[in-house]
């Protein structure tokens, strides 16, 4: 059988590296836009738990599977559950419709979770005394400020900084306060992670991680009948995000734990002085590719195309600079979610994306990668470092990976080939998973191990990518006498007729 080539990759010499990841929401989740998005370029399907129930999910997971099926497309696309963590949040409003806010109004947060919010006043998800009078406090990653001004029995009494639209269950900001007690997994948060496990999604990410513990909370959590052990049983890829101070803070030891990382802008700058994001987005963003793990920004990535058919200059800006700094993939979120301009929103961050690949000096990244490693390197990365160098020495036209679990793949893309990579496995798990890694594209080969490489090269030549006489470098493993995952073979081929 045939698979079809998506649309965004019939052009070989247009490879945009930089991993897209699409939120899906009412404006998405038909399986008509999804299929659009598909071939537009999305490469991971993300579904904020916090903004849908699980019948929602599931309807968007069925759809997403739907299309890949009937459509016989090549292309493999990760799911992603995004759970709440341990984030307050507005409650709902009257006819679930977004209201305006006055500057100098008086504002309530009440702590009864049944009030349905108006201009007026909404209810929270956290009812204990933490604000004093004076204190600030930020709604939608600061789009909205309060200053507290009374406390009341059942309430705080606020008055709005500024004029505004505030929407159904929006994150809520305290500069200066860090709430401790909140657990890192909700019981939501569970029953979410349980609904994706049984789902069999390929990602599941912890919002607010402040610290290491709350990674190993997760991982290890035996209040619920699923995700107790779901790393081994299901193999699923847990990835940290990164939103508020301590968590930034204590950076290096969640990306010990956790698979990749998510550092999310908007929260984050709500939480810390804004002028300091971009500096610790750049150091976290380094830390991540030493690592070898994905790292992805988001939120307000192009905010004004919720409404725009064009981003603004400074979100075309800030965005090319986040790939030049080296993130693996941005993740929209209203723009694809709630979004008028869906489509064109993946569109317009994948030229960004390509564009600022195409200006980045790659070789000099490999170098400072390759001197920056600690020593003695392992077989792995000895072995996939070399596959880089060598196919930029003898000209080669594409970087082959044979996997099975990923490690392979993942090697080779920390260093950044400037040339495309495919990533070739008999598991269509791993290959989703892998979409979310810099530079790789996938092939889910359905036939045995002994004619993977054949169908990949064939692949590669369909994709455009390289022809026959070009030189293709392979990279492959070997179980007998090694760890599982370890790579321990590195071929030159001539492709052949």
């Amino acid at each position: 059988m045939t698979l079809k080539i998506p649309g965004h990759l019939q052009n070989g010499n247009d490879f945009v590296k930089t991993k897209l990841v699409c939120t899906i929401g009412p404006a998405s989740s038909s399986k008509e836009m999804i299929g659009q998005l598909i071939e537009a370029g999305m490469d991971v399907a993300r579904l904020n738990m916090s903004h849908m129930d699980q019948d929602a999910a599931a309807e968007i997971i069925k759809n997403v599977r739907e299309y890949l099926e009937e459509s016989q497309t090549a292309a493999q696309i990760g799911i992603w559950v995004d759970t709440n963590g341990p984030k307050v949040r507005t409650g709902n409003l009257k006819d679930g419709q977004p209201v305006y806010i006055r500057a100098g109004d008086d504002f309530y947060f009440v702590n009864d979770s049944t009030v349905l919010g108006d201009s007026t006043r909404v209810s929270t998800t956290y009812t204990k005394e933490l604000v004093r009078n004076g204190d600030q406090m930020y709604v939608d990653d600061g789009l909205l400020s309060f200053t507290v001004v009374e406390r009341l029995p059942d309430s705080i009494r606020t008055v709005a900084n500024n004029s505004g639209y505030l929407g159904e269950k929006k994150g809520i900001n305290f500069p200066r306060h860090i709430i401790d007690e909140l657990p890192a997994l909700s019981e939501k948060d569970r029953v979410d992670i349980d609904f994706g496990l049984t789902n069999d999604v390929d990602f599941i990410s912890l919002s607010c991680i402040r610290t290491s513990e709350d990674v190993e909370e997760a991982r290890h959590d035996g209040k619920s009948n699923i995700s107790s052990d779901f790393l081994n049983r299901f193999h699923v890829k847990l990835l940290a995000k990164i939103e508020n101070e301590s968590g930034m803070e204590n950076f290096e030891s969640i990306l010990r734990l956790a698979d990749g990382l998510v550092i999310d802008r908007g929260y984050l700058g709500a939480e810390v002085d804004v002028e300091s994001v971009t500096i610790n987005q750049k150091k976290m963003i380094a830390l991540a590719n030493l690592a070898g793990k994905p790292v992805f920004l988001a939120n307000q990535m192009l905010e004004s195309m919720n409404h725009n058919p064009r981003p603004t200059r400074a979100e075309a800006a800030g965005r090319a600079n986040a790939v030049i700094d080296g993130v693996d993939g941005l993740v929209l979120s209203a723009e694809t979610a709630v979004g008028q301009y869906v489509v064109e929103s993946l569109r317009c961050a994948r030229k960004i994306a390509g564009t600022s690949e195409k200006n980045t000096n790659y070789y000099e990244y490999q170098l400072k990668m390759m001197r920056s490693i600690p020593k003695p390197v392992n077989v792995s990365e000895s072995i996939a470092s070399s596959a880089v160098v060598c196919a930029r020495q003898v000209g080669a036209s594409v970087i082959i990976a044979i996997t099975e679990v990923g490690g392979t793949a993942r090697l080779v893309a920390k260093y950044r080939p400037q040339i495309p990579v495919i990533a070739a496995t008999l598991l269509g798990q791993t290959a989703r998973q892998l979409n979310l890694c810099f530079g790789l594209r996938m092939y889910h080969h359905k036939g045995s191990a002994e004619t993977l490489l054949q169908g990949t090269i064939k692949y590669a030549v369909a994709l455009g990518i390289c022809k026959p006489g070009d030189i293709a470098v392979v990279t492959s493993g070997q179980v007998i006498g090694f760890l599982e995952g370890t790579t321990t073979k590195m071929q030159v081929l001539t492709i052949k007729e």
